[in-house]
């Protein structure tokens, strides 16, 4: 495991924390390779540990050292860790069975108490009656902790059948093996349609995947806390990225402090997020308005290029991007109907008329955004039926739009009814790339009946959605 020198004050100095991260990187590859000794592994990450807890939350320090490693070299240090926390669980839950330990002996037990005490405060609004861990261990401690707090039956689900049996004969030693069930599923199918609380492990993985499942079979109304890590804890546990979590609304977070590792997002699913959106054609752009319209788009422009930029902007082109917004809206040329929640502007369309004489039947529809954590969340809906009552009323009978060929925001546009008119080669360049345009019309009548059919789709499959194009 190779690691990157860093420069401090002009001079060569390397950081404290490199020796440690070579020495468990070598230690780890030497036990895995049967050659070597556990102890010293776990001495190696215990080092590790007591130095990420020195620095606190120095983010600067933590930004700098991560930085400088290769993805390979975390990704080995994630390996490590998790091996680490599964042999450790592991061997003092076969001491339970044998009757050579207690269960509040476990070392983390306390602190894993006080993290259930805190994920559950975050869910205290809506008292879960069903509650299932995703990503369980040989040590189920957290499902434990929750059991005892809650008082409720507690389901867990690992992918491992050698891993489960011990948790199970962990759980019945302990008698708390009716309090606290697991089950094995190491293909992804286990049904969570029964749970209104999710939690979803530190070590579970991949989070990508298992959140995908859980938005197409959690019933609506689910709560779902998922465990991640921020700062220099990267080093040890996989973070959670924000792409991971897209079709999800992150509703709060319980950050890391003190001696925890885990921060704890409460997430819920951008069906249930969007019950109480708000939808509104502005009548001016002021200045807080700007501010949240240029950062939406710069969500978006993160990673994608489909909406007219190659990247984020800045604050002058941002500045003078809204400024004529302002002026056009004022002036009626341009009908911006934006989707907020709590406040918080998630989503934008543009209506803009056409001024010609001999096309005034017509309207043309831009700069389609809505936030990663709201797609798919029945926006398109609410947004389409604003777009059918504004056009009604401005006299418009046909809606054009033109987008980059081949990217979901073409076949939403399509799911929505809208028909290809022509296709430019040449439509867009970023960088030296260059990509092709779709254009796309429909009626406003065919639109409105559209949206009916859909709702009527909706309706008929409780846990469908229809997502605002991108």
């Amino acid at each position: 495991m190779s690691v990157t020198v860093r420069v401090f004050s002009g001079e060569d100095v390397e950081d404290p924390i490199f020796p440690l991260i070579r020495r468990l990187g070598e230690s780890h590859k030497a036990v895995r390779e049967s050659h070597g000794n556990f102890s010293e592994l776990h001495e190696n990450i215990m080092q590790l540990e007591k130095f990420i807890l020195s620095l606190g939350q120095d983010r600067e320090h933590a930004t700098t050292i991560l930085g400088t490693l290769t993805a390979e070299t975390i990704s080995g240090l994630h390996d490590a860790c998790r091996f680490w926390q599964t042999q450790l669980d592991e061997q003092f839950a076969l001491s339970l069975v044998k009757g050579e330990a207690s269960l509040s002996e476990y070392p983390p037990y306390e602190r894993a108490g006080e993290l259930i005490k805190r994920e559950l405060a975050l869910v205290s609004r809506a008292q879960p009656q069903r509650i299932l861990f995703i990503g369980s261990g040989p040590l189920p401690v957290s499902a434990i902790h929750a059991h005892l707090q809650t008082g409720l039956p507690i389901h867990c689900v690992g992918r491992d059948s050698g891993v489960t049996a011990v948790a199970r004969q962990a759980l019945q030693r302990c008698d708390l093996d009716g309090g606290v069930r697991v089950f094995c599923d190491g293909n992804g199918d286990y049904d969570v349609s029964d749970y209104d609380l999710i939690i979803i492990e530190l070590l579970a993985k991949p989070k990508k995947n298992i959140l995908r499942n859980l938005r197409k079979r959690c019933r609506r109304g689910c709560q779902i806390l998922l465990r991640t890590t921020d700062g220099l804890w990267s080093l040890l546990y996989e973070s959670t990225l924000e792409r991971d979590v897209r079709g999800f609304h992150v509703k709060a977070q319980q950050l890391i402090e003190n001696d925890q590792h885990i921060s704890t997002l409460l997430l819920e699913a951008a069906g249930s997020a969007a019950s109480d959106i708000r939808m509104e054609w502005l009548t001016g752009i002021d200045s807080d308005t700007a501010t949240q319209l240029v950062r939406l788009m710069n969500r978006i422009l993160e990673e994608e290029t489909t909406i007219g930029f190659p990247g984020p902007l800045d604050d002058e082109t941002g500045n003078g991007l809204m400024g004529k917004l302002d002026t056009d809206v004022k002036l009626g040329y341009r009908h911006v109907l934006v989707a907020s929640k709590d406040g918080n502007i998630i989503g934008q369309l543009i209506l803009t008329p056409n001024s010609s004489p001999n096309h005034r039947h017509m309207a043309e529809l831009t700069r389609g955004t809505i936030h990663p954590s709201f797609r798919g969340g029945g926006l398109a809906l609410l947004g389409f039926r604003e777009v059918v009552r504004k056009c009604k009323e401005l006299g418009r009978e046909v809606i054009c739009l033109d987008v980059r060929a081949g990217t979901m925001a073409a076949i939403w546009w399509q799911h929505f009814g809208f028909k290809p008119y022509g296709l430019l080669a040449d439509y867009s360049r970023v960088g030296e790339k260059k990509y092709q345009g779709l254009y796309l019309f429909q009626t406003t009548e065919d639109l409105e009946r559209r949206i009916k059919e859909i709702a009527s789709e909706v309706r008929r499959v409780p846990n469908s959605s229809a997502g605002w194009p991108a």
